[in-house]
Order: structure tokens, then C-alpha cells, then sequence
């Protein structure tokens, strides 16, 4: 595999939730933000908005909304990241007034604040810093909008902690490339043996590199996972925001 610069930070990646006492100046802000302004964005939409969080209530509150992640408050940098039609509506008026609220519009709004965190990420990181994306904060999204005001059409998707790395973790397995890539059709899903080897894995990098007592391996954890975090109440809060309620174009 081809290796440089670029490369080496992109398969070093982890997730820090431990900090060093020490500020991110505005200079990093500023050059991450630029950073991830740079990202493709649909038909030039550029339908995101990105929220620092420095309040302290403010981050007691995603920190209670996300199960108790203490990094929402403790990290010295959060930023929330949020798919955004809100700015379109009311600078593009669009003739078709049912357009921005269909599912390919809301598409674009997630896939444009997704580059945008990736890209803010990855600049940090090349810029010395760690960090971990939260998507727990979706587990109360209608407070979620009403602690930040947000407006119509406009829907919290996680947030990204970031600071000076304390400590940085042990990546964690991830599958074989073969499992996930294919040319020309779907990739083979994994097969029995594949599978098992691989739940191991996972099941011996948690008892061997966290705290988490818990023998469960990868199939165990994502189904927990699925299970435990439906979060039924986001497509509610969708449709409130005004998001995947018309199939039709205006008559």
C-alpha cells in the first residue's frame, strides 16, 4: 500500500475522548472551519450549518441527552453539525414550494453536513488534535432543536469533540476490505467462518483494550446496538421540521 503524509493520518484514526487541559486556539477553529467549507457540497447547496458549542449549560444538556458522554462537556472544542434547507428556503425560494421537503432535498441536506464533519475531522486531527463524533445527542433531537433554536428544515445530526489528545486509543477491527467492496455488483457478505473470526476480533480487542467488561464480539454489540437506540422520534421530529413530508411537485 502506497503510504505518505496524508495517507498515515487516515489509517491512524481513532476516536480520543480524553483531553489535555489545553484550548484550541482560534487560529485551529478558524482553519478547520475553512477546512471543511472546502468539502463537495450538492449542486453547490452547501446545506449545513455548523453550531460551537461553548455554553456551559448547553453542554450539560447534550451530555444528559447523549446517555452521560461526559467529552460533550469536558472536550475543549464541540462543534454540532446539522443538515440544512432552512438557508435554501429563505435565500432560493424555490418555484416549487414542496421541493425542500422531499426525500432526495434531505438527502443532500445529510450528505453535505457528513462531508462537511469529515473533512472538519480530518483537519483537526492533521492539526494535532483528536476526537469523536457523538450521534447520541439524536436520542432527544426535538430538544436538540429547541436548546439551539433551530428553524425549520434544519436537523441536528451529531456532534464532533475535539481537543488535544490525553491518551489515543487502540483502533478498533474493522472488517475485510473484501466484505465491504466489490467491482461491478454487491461485495460477498462475510461467510460463516469469516464471520466468527471476526467476532472474536472484536470480542478480544474489548476485553483486552477497554475497561467493558462484556465478552460480546461484534455481532452481539450491533445488535444491542440497533436494538437499544431506535430513536423512533427522529423521523417524528422530521416531519415537524418540515423534512420528507411531500412526495409530489406543486400543482
Amino acid at each position: 500500500m502506497i503510504h505518505n503524509e496524508t495517507i498515515d493520518l487516515l489509517l491512524a484514526h481513532s476516536s480520543v475522548r480524553q483531553y489535555q487541559d489545553k484550548p484550541v486556539s482560534q487560529e485551529v477553529v478558524d482553519t478547520i472551519l475553512n477546512c471543511a467549507q472546502r468539502a463537495p457540497t450538492s449542486s453547490y447547496l452547501q446545506s449545513y450549518t455548523i453550531i460551537q458549542v461553548e455554553d456551559k449549560e448547553k453542554r450539560a444538556a447534550l451530555m444528559e441527552f447523549s446517555g452521560g458522554q461526559k467529552w460533550l462537556v469536558n472536550a475543549p472544542l464541540v462543534l454540532l453539525f446539522c443538515g440544512d434547507l432552512h438557508r435554501d428556503d429563505q435565500l432560493l425560494h424555490p418555484a416549487d414550494q414542496n421541493v425542500l421537503h422531499n426525500a432526495e432535498l434531505f438527502t443532500v441536506a445529510v450528505s453535505d453536513a457528513s462531508l462537511v464533519a469529515q473533512r472538519a475531522f480530518i483537519a483537526a486531527q492533521a492539526l494535532g488534535l483528536g476526537g469523536v463524533i457523538v450521534g447520541g445527542v439524536r436520542n432527544e433531537t426535538a430538544k436538540m432543536a429547541r436548546l439551539f433554536d433551530l428553524p425549520e428544515l434544519v436537523f441536528p445530526l451529531y456532534v464532533l469533540c475535539l481537543g488535544y489528545p490525553e491518551s489515543v486509543p487502540v483502533q478498533r477491527p474493522r472488517f475485510e476490505t473484501r466484505f465491504i467492496h466489490a467491482v461491478d455488483r454487491y461485495p460477498a457478505l462475510p461467510d460463516p467462518d469469516a464471520l466468527v473470526a471476526y467476532d472474536n476480533e472484536v470480542r478480544e480487542y474489548f476485553l483486552k483494550h477497554t475497561s467493558d467488561p462484556n465478552e460480546f464480539g461484534w455481532i452481539a454489540r450491533g445488535q444491542h446496538a440497533i436494538s437499544s437506540k431506535p430513536r423512533y422520534a427522529v423521523g417524528e421530529y422530521l416531519k415537524e421540521a418540515g423534512f420528507l413530508t411531500k412526495t409530489e411537485p406543486s400543482v
